[in-house]
């Protein structure tokens, strides 16, 4: 990088070129004018003129100093409360359990594509481990059990999970049981896509839920922490025969900036990055996808069986 030794100099040069006009104007006001009113009203003039400029440059740049001290407590304040939170962060595994067919999914999120789950600092939706929305939860932790036929060298991703998994529907209050199958939306033209599958979420209704073991998630965040743009949130693993907790994950995320939404920048996204524990898939690369099914098939571990 080239050494930019002349940018002192050069400010210097018009410094002084300002000073030089700026006495020259005030030259001109002495003499030009034939009154001494006319004189003293042209000497204000240049005064104002030449004297905002730098005034107004000094108050510019101490409201940005202030604004950057404020900025920087802040930031130093919401740190020390977010590693204060992350000292209780983490998973908490008491037991696990073998073969387990399927599981009760015990409250529903909302759709992950609304935008104030990314920018709304107040509300409790646990931005932290929210990584599906409505029915795409469930669809996350299922295991196709029908079509099995149509992908037989297991290349859709949807061959590992549960069997099913039960919850009662936030819009009617009713028991279901889902579970998964796959199915070719094209059996015919184009050809191209006769070889394509996808999975389908198949519903029916139930007396009443049947699964020993429950998951559950709550949003932990306090007002304070909203106020610093930290969020918390706990994933739970409940045997609903004693109501004992036998896994929780606990984890907390704040965002840097504050909630800045400059450059459509997202600041619960942005959150993402600063998490404790971290977001990381098997391989140890930072990802949101898969976050609750990892942690819940590591308590609950799926039974295998076609």
């Amino acid at each position: 990088m080239a050494e930019l030794t002349w940018i002192p100099d050069a400010l210097r040069t018009l410094g002084g070129l300002y000073i030089a006009l700026a006495l020259a104007s005030l030259a001109c006001a002495f003499i030009k004018p034939k009154t001494a009113w006319n004189r003293g009203w042209a000497v204000a003039g240049v005064v104002v003129l030449f004297g905002a400029l730098p005034m107004g440059s000094y108050i510019a740049g101490r409201d940005e100093r202030q604004h950057r001290k404020e900025q920087e407590a802040r930031q130093a304040a919401a740190k020390a409360r977010f590693e204060m939170r992350c000292k209780s962060a983490g998973e908490k595994i008491h037991r696990t359990v073998e073969n387990v067919d399927g599981v009760v999914w015990m409250k529903w999120r909302e759709p992950i594509s609304n935008a104030d789950n990314f920018a709304d600092q107040y509300k409790l939706n646990d931005p932290y481990g929210q990584d599906c929305g409505g029915e795409d939860c469930i669809v996350k932790l299922l295991r196709a059990t029908e079509g099995l036929q149509l992908d037989p060298q297991k290349k859709e991703p949807h061959h590992e999970g549960y069997r099913f998994v039960e919850s009662l529907d936030p819009r009617d209050g009713k028991p279901y049981r889902h579970t998964l199958r796959l199915y070719r939306p094209f059996d015919r033209e184009p050809k191209w896509l006769e070889t394509l599958i996808r999975p389908e979420l198949v519903t029916e209704p139930i007396d009443k839920l049947t699964a020993r073991y429950g998951v559950t998630w709550d949003d932990i965040s306090t007002k304070e922490d909203r106020d610093y743009w930290i969020a918390g949130g706990s994933l739970k693993v409940i045997d609903l025969q004693t109501q004992e907790v036998i896994a929780e994950r606990i984890g907390y995320m704040m965002d840097w900036g504050q909630g800045s939404q400059a450059g459509f920048r997202s600041p619960w996204g942005a959150a993402s990055d600063n998490a404790c524990p971290s977001k990381v898939d098997a391989d140890g690369k930072r990802t949101q996808i898969g976050f609750t099914q990892r942690f819940v098939n590591q308590v609950l571990q799926p039974n295998r069986e076609e």
